[in-house]
């Protein structure tokens, strides 16, 4: 007599698990959706703040690049895309001669590679196409880590440190090379594990060689995207950083 109420409670039951099924898949394809993949990096920043969380890359990144000698290749400053406290737009021209002027704004962080020689050269070692070519690499490596883990970053600029400068000469052209990114440049290395893009392993300037695939691989990721780079004023005091592509 009692058979149809318990055909309506096993229904009711069912469909209950049903749900909580659906549930539980809808949970996990929204924490999937929103999170970085699992297994893109063995490490990743910690910090809910963008500043923070960027610092955290920048220290990380910076200690695994060394010298012959072993001492760390360059100190990684981090900060937003600004100069003495002032926001800076950012103007790229395209071409070394007869260019277009882009004017970009947006949410822009500011990497330093500082070799605190003077005017941020390194001081010791050799200067090379190897230690540029590693420069680079710790350039790249910094702006994948950065669009990877914070959706709150469009822009990633690095400055590399120049050459140190002759003894008995002073610089006129107060310009250095620096390394602008914005997501969509490596949309193909975001959506693949690290090591897929950059050795776990990070060479020396003495061990990397020029024509190995990676090497390859560096150069054409950061060859279009290397500039010359200077902070200048606007008339109404608005900040810029000035990009200038490289002569050929």
């Amino acid at each position: 007599p009692y058979r149809s109420r318990f055909g309506f409670l096993l229904g009711a039951l069912v469909g209950v698990a049903l749900a909580a099924v659906g549930a539980g898949v809808l949970i996990t394809t929204w924490t999937s959706g929103s999170s970085v993949p699992a297994g893109w990096s063995a490490w990743a920043p910690t910090a809910d703040d963008r500043i923070a969380a960027v610092r955290q890359i920048a220290e990380h990144v910076g200690q695994r690049y060394r010298l012959g000698d072993g001492n760390q290749l360059v100190a990684v400053q981090s900060g937003p895309l600004e100069f003495e406290d002032v926001p800076l737009d950012v103007a790229v021209r395209s071409s070394a001669q007869g260019g277009n002027i882009e004017l970009i704004d947006g949410r822009g962080v500011l990497f330093t590679l500082n070799g605190l020689g003077p005017r941020g050269s390194i001081p010791s070692g050799t200067p090379s196409r190897e230690r540029h070519l590693l420069l680079r690499r710790e350039a790249l490596e910094l702006a994948l880590y950065t669009f990877r883990y914070r959706e709150d970053v469009d822009m990633v600029v690095a400055l590399l440190p120049p050459p140190p400068p002759a003894s008995d000469t002073t610089p006129t052209d107060n310009r250095v090379q620096a390394l602008f990114y914005r997501p969509g440049d490596l949309k193909a290395e975001l959506d693949v594990p690290l090591k897929k893009t950059l050795s776990p392993r990070t060479p020396r300037p003495e061990t990397l060689s020029l024509d190995s695939a990676e090497s390859q691989r560096i150069a054409a990721l950061t060859r279009s995207n290397l500039f010359l780079a200077s902070v200048q004023q606007g008339q109404d005091a608005q900040g810029f950083l000035v990009l200038d592509r490289l002569p050929k």
